[in-house]
């Protein structure tokens, strides 16, 4: 079983979207948007953002139903394991990106979620169910970390680029409600 998850960041880590101003995170994202796969969802900043709004409520939300702790409005998006995708899409677009992997057993149950895969694309899926995606034992889905070592199979991982629609990152997404552990975790790593 994996036991850490890895946040991937250009130069400064666990920033968000979510702690800007809409005006702000607008502006942002139109410097940002381009044709690659990391950036391309910037294409249409406002809808961007309420999409964003309504997929990190949905998410805070169903995580407290299933007994989360969030100490956070939003949280901090992560892998969990890693992702070959990421890193070697990155290393073939001449995209520097960072990492810091982060042990699971210095979070707390209540401080952790996951979803399969980006929780924004799993909220829409669940939403709208197209039938060629659709999985209604994982899309629209909230799971937590006892949850995520019931469900995470070899099966599981090797199938997850075809549970989605194409131009979607195969991953399981953890998402980190308790920013104070990471960043103490993070600044500790690199002797800050």
């Amino acid at each position: 079983m994996v036991e850490y998850i890895t946040h991937y960041y250009k130069s400064v880590p666990f920033r968000s979207l979510s702690a800007l101003t809409k005006s702000e995170a607008l502006k942002l994202m139109r410097e940002l948007f381009d044709d690659t796969p990391f950036f391309e969802r910037f294409k249409e900043p406002d809808r961007y953002w309420e999409n964003r709004m309504d997929a990190e409520n949905w998410l805070r939300s169903k995580f407290i139903e299933k007994g989360g702790k969030p100490k956070e409005i939003y949280p901090y998006y992560s892998v969990f394991g890693s992702s070959d995708w990421i890193e070697n899409f990155s290393l073939s677009a001449g995209i520097e990106i960072e990492k810091i992997q982060i042990p699971i057993s210095i979070f707390d149950e209540g401080d952790l979620s996951f979803t399969l895969p980006d929780s924004m694309v799993s909220y829409w899926i669940g939403r709208d169910k197209p039938e060629a995606y659709y999985h209604p034992s994982y899309h629209g889905q909230v799971f937590t970390l006892a949850d995520v070592r019931t469900i995470i199979t070899v099966e599981l991982m090797s199938n997850l680029e075809s549970m989605h629609p194409a131009g979607t990152i195969p991953y399981v997404e953890a998402q980190i409600w308790n920013h104070e552990i990471a960043q103490k975790y993070f600044l500790k790593e690199r002797k800050i």
